[in-house]
């Protein structure tokens, strides 16, 4: 026999390759958690600054009794308000690609590098709220210690102390969220933590970890390390601990040629620069956010080991 049409044949002589590309593309494990939903959002309006002030409004206080039927003998009380301030600022990523990149083609496409950019907004308004964290003036926890239910219990005394009432939202690291259902294991009675359901997935979203005595748990990879890398600043908090802001990024338009636009979606702007000397197309996303610490007393720090 001769001339068979073998695999081995055409693969030497090119009507073969050694692999293909599939077309299904599986994703990376990645963090996901988008915690704008613990935050309060304050509309963007300033004009003329890159800040906006927001004031936080007196307390109010008891009446003190009159002197008598006919006389006040009352003092001027003080009226204490305060403020605090976002000011935006930009925060971009891009990507370039190849024309050869575009012409090869393949699963992996201009549009889901696009895409990438557009959803690593809310992984960034993560990673800028539990950046203050540490700033909160209030703490539990021990260094080098692992995170344990009666830590939590601290961090709910805290706040009550501080007449911080809930709902209550906790944002722990993996490693926290760990040791913190290890320690459960160990606790009897009533009270259990109620894991996440799809349900409950849907509403809050990714990151969610479930519910214990009320409060909403929470797991990120953006919880920064503290005290040279041995511990973990996770934090406790209520509504109104923490603001933030997004300029729309709408504004550019009138600055930016309407073909060069990607992507518009008020939060990130997508926009093409073009490098047709080299061959190259880059995408840049930008976005302006401002994430701060409104009142220091709503929430708590939670140190633990790592």
């Amino acid at each position: 026999m001769a001339f068979e049409v073998s695999y081995s044949d055409l693969l030497t002589n090119g009507g073969r390759v050694t692999q293909v590309l599939s077309a299904l593309v599986r994703q990376k494990l990645y963090d996901s958690t988008d915690l704008r939903s613990v935050m309060t959002l304050i509309p963007w309006n300033a004009v003329g600054s890159d800040k906006l002030d927001v004031t936080l409004d007196a307390k109010p206080g008891v009446f003190s009794p009159a002197t008598s039927e006919l006389v006040g003998g009352l003092a001027n009380s003080d009226y204490d308000t305060s403020k605090f301030t976002l000011n935006v600022s930009r925060y971009a990523r891009q990507y370039q690609v190849t024309d050869l990149f575009g012409i090869t083609g393949g699963p992996i496409d201009l549009d889901r590098v696009v895409n990438k950019l557009v959803e690593g907004a809310g992984m960034t308004m993560t990673e800028l709220l539990c950046n203050l964290f540490n700033s909160l003036s209030n703490s539990v926890g021990s260094t080098g210690v692992d995170l344990d239910v009666d830590t939590i219990y601290d961090a709910l005394f805290q706040l009550n102390t501080e007449n911080a009432s809930g709902p209550y939202t906790a944002v722990l690291q993996a490693q926290q969220m760990n040791d913190f259902r290890q320690s459960l294991r160990s606790e009897t009675g009533a009270l259990q933590f109620r894991e996440a359901t799809a349900e409950t997935l849907q509403s809050r979203g990714p990151g969610y970890q479930g519910d214990f005595l009320g409060i909403r748990f929470y797991q990120s990879d953006s919880v920064d390390t503290i005290n040279g890398g041995e511990d973990y600043s996770g934090a406790m908090f209520v509504d109104g601990c923490f603001a933030y802001t997004m300029a729309p990024v709408r504004a550019l338009q009138a600055y930016i040629p309407e073909g060069n636009i990607i992507v518009d979606a008020n939060e990130v702007l997508v926009e093409l620069d073009r490098d047709a000397g080299n061959g190259m197309s880059t995408c840049i996303a930008n976005m302006y956010p401002s994430v701060v610490e409104a009142e220091d007393a709503r929430g708590v720090e939670i140190v633990s080991d790592v």
